[in-house]
């Protein structure tokens, strides 16, 4: 999947899972890009945990499939473990993960860079 450059805020064409999925890997595009762009800010993706144990989770899943406390976990490692190389790495929970290949291509970053761009500069 490709974020869609013509319709990122999805204005047309609405659904909660294609907005999850499209919004997850623009982050983590965008985390990339910004990591090549400054490499002196640090710049880190994570998925901390899948569909944790929260209000939210529990009205639209039902089920949730991990715990707060994983998540956070997840989170506070990323922050606290000074000897930790995160820099421009995506991480899954605790362990660095290979997210979607588009993630990887140079272009569709910078295209994705130059939409946000127009984006903030509109508002």
């Amino acid at each position: 999947m490709v974020p869609d450059l013509q319709n990122l805020m999805l204005e047309h064409g609405y659904d909660e899972w294609r907005a999850y999925r499209q919004s997850k890997l623009a982050q983590i595009m965008f985390t990339f890009e910004c990591a090549e762009r400054h490499p002196d800010v640090e710049s880190t993706a994570l998925h901390p945990a899948t569909f944790m144990d929260t209000k939210m989770v529990r009205a639209t899943i039902g089920e949730p499939h991990s715990t707060v406390r994983e998540g956070a976990d997840a989170t506070a490692r990323l922050a606290a473990d000074l000897d930790l190389d995160v820099q421009g790495r995506y991480f899954s929970g605790r362990d660095e993960a290979r997210p979607n290949a588009v993630a990887y291509d140079a272009d569709a970053r910078r295209r994705l860079w130059d939409v946000s761009e127009q984006l903030i500069a509109r508002s």
